[in-house]
């Protein structure tokens, strides 16, 4: 057993490698010890007295899928190394062998019902980078170019790939690991094929081949793109690889593994959708929180009240990747305004898509071999679902998008009846158990049937009828694994055995016999059960396959009953939260009425948050309908739910989505650039202000009259000096060189000076009522400049101990009251030495500095008419004058 397990090991040393060994896929030596660090199961070992114990942890084979997420997770693959012959059969060891090799990016089974899991490949060629983008689980296959690493760490931020396939070259290169992990602080697992894999022209005779088409035209993958052909045809043989190794030998799979659910190639476009960089999803909290990763308070979480797991995943797809185009956000916009316009048909269509079943993966299963009966019950009453929406469409009024989905949620009738009319309604989950047909479907299972419910009846009336023809009340008919069926008879009977009993075993008081009737019906009785089961298989396997020759049919029922889901879930969401249709145009006008945003909303209630407005306009040079706006205000006032909402506003609007605000006119945004918060990035040797400097550069190297930017806090990590200064030079870049609509939240107050001379910048703030030494955070916003940020207030309010904000009143009162520089206020003699009451009041200027009296002094001096004893005198006055102002 160790030789089969060691010799396996030996072909596949990247794996970790799980051999079934009775009830239980069992790990040695290393691959044991891995196992039990990354699933918790127990290790122990074989020949523990011995100087050479064995390592080995195991877990059951019925629950193998649920460790499966665990190893994958830390970027392992796992081999499984199954049965390949029936034990009872096997003469000797039962012969074992490699049957799946599952990595994190073609794993079918136990994954997050919710999220895509993807395969990425990357290869560059003549300095463009070719990705594509595959889902195993789903059959959905994608390709897109990036021209830079820039755009390649976009991509990938979006597509949050689950395993990265590159050219063995670039995997083994530390600075492509590097750069490809940059993006995510646990880079995903990386996988490797050989440079042949990636050339352009096989790959190309490969896709066509596999896609059954002449040319890659029609993907629009045009004849010098050969880095899209390489990165697609590297992911479609890496899955199939994976996935075929040993399958034709499985005892557990009927049918043969393919990838025959991946029928097409879908050409992206970065131009036709809004881009959203790894920052910007982490800032705005779109898919997954900062916090924890999870969902959980997140733009996603707010909206999603899809009822199927294709449509919480087409959901997450719309709102990581919104439109860029009028013409088709105005389509989803249509669609969700006639549903949410119609209260009877949305809860119609969500009621019949509660019986949806996952059908995009379950098509994936059949495909690959792996589908059950119950699967193909679900399977049917997920088509009668689609038939039931699509009757439901059928009798409203229906907008493109909705009509254009009724042929798909019409798919495979034929299919449909023949699956419910042929499986048992809750058929067992081995498809070798038999019990998955129907009564009345097949006469020769119904006659099989008939004659294993019927052997105790059969069994009696012959026992009785021997017993009458032999004249033996006491002849009894049994029944034993080793000798079958048998008549007993006492031995005080034995002169009364007749001729046609045949002796077939001899007990202390009895003889037992068996009779060419009884043999013949054995024979019958006892290959009923097989026969059934083999029966039972053979129809499973035909409508299996029947269904596989379907795929690219159902594949189309399950994305117009997904497209369906995400329409009425934003439909559903639009009338719960009030929301308001936003007109879509190529203007450079942003304008919201009453916004809200939408998360915050959700946990204080709508009554409680104060809504408010937005104007901005890019290139303009009008206060009213400003370009940029520099928000100062108190800490904790809301300034940065402020700008964020405005930014989400704008991703739900190009998503198709209805929005929280009273009404709402935005032109297309072609990216959303954010700078918010702080954080250091010590593993890549980052400081807090290093990260903030270089992601407010990439917002200024890359963002165009289109963009949206949103600012928070810029060049807090540094001195006063610096911060300010860094501050504003980079407002007036984004206003005079770039002119794109932009919200900056600040506490440099000086910022606000920057509206004297730049009419396309306005000066907003946070309203605040104080009484005392209460102060009430309005939370509304309104024009003008804040005078101070009651940081002071904020600490009280978090609990700092009573003593230290006392104290930072007295700091902060002398302050103000010797109306210290900036220069001033940095210095630790400074900040301690508060007793100086003569200084003379000077406040500094950002850009001219106001002179001392002193200074203006000497300044106006005539030198020339001074004599010697004059200019010492002076000379110690001045002294003591610029000590006084210290």
């Amino acid at each position: 057993m160790m030789r089969q397990y060691l010799e396996v090991k030996a072909e596949h040393p990247e794996c970790l490698l799980l051999m079934r060994m009775g009830d239980f896929f069992e790990a040695f030596l290393e691959d044991a010890q891995e196992l039990s660090r990354l699933t918790g199961v127990t290790l122990t070992s074989r020949n523990k007295d011995s100087d050479r114990p064995i390592a080995m942890a195991g877990v059951p084979h019925h629950s193998l899928k649920s460790y499966l997420p665990a190893i994958l997770a830390a970027g392992k693959r796992v081999a499984i190394m199954d049965q390949l012959e029936e034990p009872a059969l096997a003469k000797g060891l039962v012969r074992r062998g490699i049957t799946q090799v599952i990595t994190p990016g073609t794993m079918l089974d136990e994954l997050d019902a919710t999220r895509a899991n993807h395969l990425v490949a990357c290869t560059a060629l003549e300095g463009v980078i070719g990705i594509a983008c595959l889902d195993v689980s789903t059959g959905h296959f994608t390709v897109e170019e990036a021209p830079d690493a820039a755009h390649l760490q976009v991509a990938l931020a979006r597509l949050q790939p689950a395993e990265l396939l590159l050219p063995e070259e670039l995997r083994d290169d530390p600075a492509s690991r590097e750069l490809l992990g940059s993006w995510l602080p646990t880079p995903p697992p990386l996988s490797g094929l050989p440079g042949y894999a990636w050339k352009g022209a096989d790959a190309r005779r490969y896709l066509c081949l596999r896609l059954k088409v002449a040319s890659l035209d029609g993907f629009g993958i045009g004849a010098s793109e050969d880095h899209l052909a390489a990165a697609a045809a590297a992911t479609l043989r890496y899955a199939e690889g994976a996935l075929r190794i040993g399958h034709e030998q499985s005892l557990t799979h009927v049918g043969t593994a393919s990838l025959d659910h991946v029928r097409t190639l879908v050409r992206m476009h970065h131009a036709d959708y809004l881009v959203l960089d790894a920052v910007c999803r982490r800032n705005l909290d779109i898919l997954k929180n900062s916090r924890d990763g999870s969902r959980s308070g997140t733009l996603l979480a707010a909206v999603d009240r899809t009822c199927t797991a294709p449509g919480a995943r087409l959901l997450a797809e719309w709102l990581s990747r919104p439109l860029a185009r009028v013409a088709a956000i105005c389509a989803r916009q249509d669609a969700v305004a006639c549903l949410g316009a119609d209260d009877v048909l949305r809860a119609d269509l969500r009621e019949q898509l509660g019986d949806v079943y996952d059908l995009e993966r379950l098509l994936a299963r059949v495909a690959t071999a792996r589908v059950n009966a119950r699967d193909l019950v679900q399977l049917g009453r997920s088509l009668s679902a689609a038939a039931a929406l699509a009757l439901s469409l059928e009798q409203a009024p229906r907008p493109e998008l909705l009509a254009g989905s009724i042929t798909g949620l019409r798919a495979c009738p034929a299919l449909c009846q023949e699956l419910q009319a042929t499986l048992v309604d809750e058929p067992p989950l081995a498809i070798g158990d038999g019990g998955m047909v129907r009564d009345g479907v097949d006469p020769a299972l119904d006659e099989l049937r008939g004659l294993r419910r019927d052997a105790g009846e059969w069994l009696a009336a012959y026992q009785g009828r021997e017993a009458e023809r032999c004249g033996m009340a006491k002849l009894k008919v049994g029944y034993n694994k080793i000798f079958g069926y048998y008549i007993e008879v006492s031995k005080a009977n034995g002169e009364k055995v007749p001729a046609h009993f045949i002796r077939k075993q001899t007990l202390v008081g009895a003889e037992r016999y068996i009779t060419p009737e009884l043999k013949e019906y054995e024979d019958k009785a006892l290959g009923a059960e097989d026969r059934i089961r083999e029966r039972e298989l053979s129809m499973f396997s035909a409508l299996r396959e029947r269904t596989a020759g379907l795929v690219g049919e159902l594949q189309e029922c399950a994305r117009a009953m997904a497209m369906v889901d995400v329409l009425c879930s934003l439909a559903e969401s639009a009338r719960i939260g009030g929301w308001c249709r936003p007109v879509i145009e190529e203007s450079h006008d942003l304008q919201l009425l009453e916004a809200r945003h939408p998360v915050v909303e959700q946990v204080v209630g709508r009554g409680a948050f104060v809504a408010n407005d937005t104007t901005l306009q890019a290139l303009s040079t009008d206060p009213a309908q400003p370009r940029l706006a520099v928000i100062t205000g108190p800490n904790m006032a809301g300034k940065s739910t402020y700008i964020r909402q405005v930014a989400l506003a704008v991703i739900l609007a190009q998503c198709g989505s209805c929005i929280p605000a009273a009404a709402a006119r935005i032109g297309l945004v072609d990216r959303i650039f954010t700078r918010v918060g702080a954080g250091d990035e010590l593993s890549r040797n980052l400081s807090t202000f290093m990260v903030e400097m270089a992601e407010t550069a990439a917002i200024l190297n890359h963002a165009t009259r289109r963009s949206l930017v949103v600012l928070d806090e810029v060049g807090r990590g540094t001195s006063t000096f610096d911060g300010v200064s860094l501050a504003w030079a980079i407002t007036e870049h984004l206003y005079d060189r770039i002119g794109c609509r932009t919200l900056f939240a600040t506490h440099y107050h000086e910022l606000v000076d920057l509206a004297e001379d730049r009419p396309g910048i306005a000066n907003l703030t946070v309203a605040v009522a104080e009484h005392d030494e209460d102060v009430v955070f309005l939370h509304r916003i309104v024009p003008g400049g804040a005078a101070k940020s009651y940081g002071i207030h904020v600490a009280r309010l978090a609990g700092v101990p009573g003593s230290v904000v006392a104290r930072a009143r007295e700091v902060l009162a002398t302050l103000e009251q010797l109306n210290l520089s900036l220069a001033e206020r940095e210095r630790p003699a400074a900040r301690l030495g508060l007793a100086s009451s003569g200084a003379a009041a000077m406040q500094l200027s950002l850009f001219q500095a106001n002179e001392s009296p002193t200074l203006q002094r000497l300044k106006a001096l005539a030198l020339d008419d001074l004599t010697p004893r004059q200019a010492l005198d002076l000379l110690f006055q001045l002294k003591a004058s610029a000590q006084g102002e210290l």
